[in-house]
C-alpha cells in the first residue's frame, strides 16, 4: 500500500519540479531538444512552451478522486517517463557528450549512465503509478484517508529534502547557456570618441592579454599558430560542438556573420573534431571558415570553458575582445561587434582592431 501511494507522489512531486523549472528556460529547453536530436526542428519552440504546462497539468489532475481519470493520467504519465528514457538510452549512442536538461535546468546537463538510471526508475514509478490508479487504491485513499496520504506526503518531502542537504546540490555552470566573461574589448576595438562614459569605464577595466601560443589546425590538415592566423587580420575566433543546442543557435547564425564581418576581419568557427568529419549541414553554413582545435587546447588557453564561446583576436597580438561562454552570449558578444564596426564606419574612422 506504502509502496503504491509514494510512487504517485514522488511522480507529482519530479512533474511540479520540471515544469517549473522549465517555465524560466523555454530556451534552454529548445536547445536540450537540439542537442538530443529530436525530430520534427521546427516545433521545437512550440513544444518547449507547451511541455512544461503538460507536466504540471498532469501532476496536478493525477490526484482528482476519480479511478478512469486518474488511470488514464497515469498511463499518459507512464508513457512520458518511457519517451524520455528512450531519448536518454539513444543519446548514450551518440559520439559527443549531450546536454539534455529534461527536468529542467535543476537536473545534471550532461546525458550518462546515471542519467538513464534516474529515467529507468522513473519508469518503474510511472508503472507502480498506474497499478495504484487502475485498483483504484489512490482514490479509496484520497476519499476515506485523506490525511494519511498528507502525512506520507509530508514524509517524501523530508527525505528529498534530508538527500538533497547530504548529497549536495548540482553544478551545471559548465553546460548553461549563460556563463560568461565580460567582453568590453569587443565594443573597443575599435571604438569611437562618441562612445559612452560608462563604455569607456568599461574599457578601462578590460585588459588586453596577450594572444596565447596555441595552434589550429587547418582544413588542408596544416597547423597554424594565433599569431600567424592574426599576423595580418584580426580573428573572429567561435568555438562550436555539432549536435550541441547552443552551438546549433550559433552556427544558423554563421552566414550572416561571415557575410556582415568578413570584410574587416576573420570569421573562423572552430570544431572539436577535423574538419573533414563535419556533417554536410555544418560544412553548408560555415563553408570553408572550419578549424579544427586538437583536444580544447586553443580554447582551453584563451579562456573559454565551454562550447559555444568566443573571442576577438587583435591584429596586434593581443585579445581584442572575450572570450564569453554560452550561446546567447556569444550572440550578443558578436552582435556588439557588428554594431561598434558599424557606428565606426559611419563615422568615417578607420576599421581597425588593433590601436
Amino acid at each position: 500500500m506504502i509502496v503504491l501511494l509514494a510512487a504517485p507522489l514522488l511522480l507529482m512531486l519530479t512533474l511540479l519540479v520540471s515544469g517549473l523549472a522549465k517555465l524560466g528556460a523555454r530556451q534552454g529547453t529548445e536547445d536540450a531538444m537540439t542537442s538530443l536530436r529530436l525530430p520534427l526542428r521546427g516545433l521545437h519552440r512550440t513544444i518547449a512552451s507547451v511541455l512544461p504546462v503538460t507536466e504540471i497539468v498532469l501532476a496536478l489532475v493525477l490526484w482528482i478522486p476519480s479511478v478512469p481519470l486518474q488511470t488514464a493520467v497515469a498511463a499518459a504519465i507512464a508513457l512520458l517517463m518511457v519517451a524520455y528514457l528512450v531519448i536518454i538510452t539513444r543519446a548514450l549512442a551518440f559520439e559527443e557528450p549531450v546536454e539534455c536538461a529534461c527536468f529542467g535546468t535543476l537536473s545534471a546537463p550532461t546525458v550518462s549512465r546515471l542519467t538513464l538510471g534516474r529515467n529507468l526508475l522513473l519508469v518503474g514509478l510511472g508503472l507502480l503509478t498506474v497499478v495504484a490508479a487502475a485498483s483504484g487504491t489512490m482514490t479509496t485513499v484520497l476519499v476515506q484517508a485523506p490525511l494519511s496520504l498528507i502525512g506520507l506526503g509530508i514524509a517524501v518531502l523530508l527525505a528529498i529534502a534530508l538527500t538533497v542537504l547530504t548529497v549536495g546540490g548540482t553544478d551545471t555552470v559548465g553546460g548553461t547557456d549563460e556563463v560568461a566573461r565580460p567582453a568590453p574589448g569587443a565594443s573597443g576595438a575599435g571604438s569611437s570618441p562618441a562612445d559612452s562614459g560608462d563604455e569607456d569605464e568599461e574599457l578601462l577595466d578590460y585588459e588586453r592579454a596577450a594572444t596565447p601560443a596555441a595552434v589550429l589546425q587547418k582544413p588542408d590538415g596544416r597547423l597554424i599558430t594565433l599569431a600567424q592566423l592574426t599576423a595580418q587580420r584580426a580573428a573572429l575566433l567561435v568555438f562550436t560542438s555539432e549536435g550541441c543546442g547552443p552551438c546549433e543557435r550559433v552556427l544558423d547564425r554563421a552566414p550572416e556573420w561571415i557575410d556582415a564581418l568578413s570584410p574587416v576581419l576573420q570569421v573562423r568557427f572552430v570544431f572539436s573534431r577535423p574538419v573533414d568529419q563535419l556533417r554536410e549541414r555544418t560544412t553548408e553554413r560555415v563553408g570553408e571558415l572550419a578549424m579544427h582545435d586538437l583536444q580544447f587546447t586553443a580554447r582551453s588557453a584563451l579562456g573559454g570553458r565551454t562550447a559555444p564561446s568566443a573571442v576577438l583576436l587583435g591584429a596586434d597580438g593581443l585579445l581584442a575582445g572575450g572570450p564569453v561562454d554560452g550561446g546567447s552570449t556569444v550572440i550578443e558578444f558578436v552582435e556588439e561587434i557588428r554594431t561598434q564596426l558599424s557606428e565606426t564606419q559611419d563615422q568615417g574612422q578607420p576599421r581597425s582592431f588593433a590601436p
